[in-house]
């Protein structure tokens, strides 16, 4: 690629008319432009989301032995330092959890093993039984010898939803904590006349990810659905969790959606939210809504569940939305911001940030986001999800879909991959004519300017400016595209270090990413 060279100007601009305000703190994190948090203005600049780039591999495995699942959901993906390899543990569809190893995060392997003689015929990758699996193997005396033993919390284990590799706790036997979901379909509350289904989440731990032991009690009540997911909050130094809600339809969308009749037939899926310090006790006890489908949606758009990803001092949501409309079934991943980890808002370009596969693919059914972050291996963000080639639930009957629907060829669920180079969430984009990004005032630790922008037939100008508007210098970048671009002569200026200033950044015929000075 050939690359023209750079152009320094000196000359000062005019000032601008700038009203006074208080300057921003941006540190040494890199400035993503998500939302308008240090933008001052911008003219013919569109802000689009980035759709990530599916493997050419996908699915990256399917069912191949008889023992195994029809498909697998609600993948968990870390990469262990300690060991060298990629980790991992996906909920079977209702029969267990599967451990899965790998080298290159590509190519996977079952390690073979045999912690259920009294069910596994043979070696397996099954790590947790479920209860679904007790009931349906067991005969009852040998039923009830299998709940007396070492396993009997398994006993309320209806699905997996996260396992969590955690340095911080000093107990080796917490090394590895999962979530799952607590159904007990005998539960019987005090004073009922009745038994019925009690459904909670749970938690189990692990030294090595392999061998678990659940707390043979529901931890939290908030959320009674899957998925959930689960990081730790380091600025606050508690476990976090993302939950679904239901019945959560809010008054401005009843209001501007009452004369569609199909209003009542949603179900008002919502994220609620919750805190732990030791990962057992979650308050508030019924959770805190954070997030729902609002009037922008369509009349019946729910939404499923949240991921939440800690990126560069803000948090990143991947929303996973439920669009059950009477013309088709969708649940793609958009994109939701937080920069309190509480008060969340969906970006305005509401394109999917992870699509649903096309006709014909194996992911055109129903994706499920991951409940582990993103993994950075070398310059791409690592997004491993889950597919599958069938229609979620619905109350709706299609054109092209049979009463019977016959045996697929396609796995009923598998895991995939997606990527998106560092930082590259969403761009500011421009067309031929320059479009103009201008930062609010904002003071940095020192350093080097960086830019991560993509002009690779176009020019990316960058203007440093006083807290006044005053043009001090200025560079003109062409035919770049790259995530880590220096600039510093833009930062070499004594005395400039820790006083108020801005940016201004001309894009034409490309997109820019992030800056951050460091």
């Amino acid at each position: 690629m050939r690359s023209l060279p750079l152009l320094l100007f000196t000359s000062l601009a005019a000032p601008l008319a700038v009203a006074a305000q208080e300057s921003v703190r941006i540190g040494k994190a890199h400035q993503l432009f998500l939302d308008d948090h240090l933008i001052e203005h911008t003219e013919h600049l569109t802000r689009r989301v980035q759709q990530a780039r599916k493997h050419e591999t996908n699915p990256l495995f399917v069912k191949e032995h008889d023992w195994e699942p029809e498909g697998y959901v609600v993948p968990s993906v870390i990469y262990d330092e300690d060991e060298k390899i990629f980790k991992a543990w996906l909920d079977g569809y209702g029969i267990g959890v599967f451990y899965f190893t790998s080298k290159d995060g590509i190519q996977w392997e079952r390690p073979l093993m045999r912690l259920f003689p009294e069910f596994d015929k043979e070696p397996t990758n099954r790590v947790v039984l479920s209860a679904s699996e007790i009931d349906a193997k067991a005969a009852p005396l040998e039923k009830l010898d299998y709940l007396r033993s070492r396993e009997a919390g398994w006993r309320y284990f209806g699905h997996a939803s996260g396992v969590i590799k955690d340095k911080r706790d000093p107990d080796p036997q917490r090394r590895y904590k999962m979530a799952f979901l607590w159904i007990n379909r005998q539960y019987q509350p005090p004073g009922a006349s009745r038994a019925g289904k009690f459904i909670a989440m749970g938690v189990a731990f692990s030294p090595d990810g392999i061998h678990w032991t659940p707390v043979n009690e529901p931890v939290c009540r908030a959320t009674v659905d899957l998925p959930f997911h689960i990081n730790f909050d380091e600025q606050r130094k508690r476990w976090v969790l993302y939950g679904r809600a239901f019945g959560v339809v809010t008054d401005e969308k009843k209001a501007a959606h009452a004369a569609d009749p199909n209003l009542q037939y949603n179900n008002g899926r919502a994220v609620i939210r919750c805190e732990s310090e030791d990962f057992i006790h979650w308050t508030p006890e019924k959770g805190e809504l954070v997030l729902a489908s609002d009037a922008q949606d369509s009349t019946i758009t729910e939404i499923y569940d949240m991921r939440r990803i800690p990126y560069e001092g803000i948090d990143i949501g991947l929303v996973h939305m439920f669009h059950n409309e009477p013309t088709g079934v969708t649940l793609p991943i958009q994109l939701g911001i937080s920069r309190d980890n509480k008060n969340w808002h969906r970006l305005s370009d509401r394109t999917p940030f992870l699509a649903m596969g096309g006709l014909g693919e194996w992911d055109r059914g129903v994706i499920s986001p991951p409940t582990t972050d993103p993994l950075l291996v070398g310059d791409e963000l690592r997004f491993y999800y889950t597919g599958r080639n069938q229609l979620h639930s619905t109350r709706w009957q299609f054109d092209d879909q049979p009463k019977l629907l016959p045996a697929m060829p396609s796995p009923r669920g598998a895991l995939g991959l997606a990527t998106i180079k560092r930082d590259r969430f969403v761009a500011m984009e421009a067309s031929y004519r320059p479009g103009i990004l201008r930062t609010k005032p904002f003071i940095h630790d020192g350093g080097i300017l960086h830019v991560n922008a993509a002009i690779k037939f176009g020019a990316l100008t960058v203007s440093l400016l006083d807290e006044k508007g005053m043009s001090i210098q200025k560079l003109t970048i062409t035919g770049r595209d790259e995530i880590d671009l220096p600039l510093p002569e833009l930062t070499k200026i004594p005395g400039r270090q820790g006083q108020p200033m801005r940016l201004e950044f001309s894009v034409q015929n490309g997109r820019l990413f992030s800056f951050w000075i460091q």
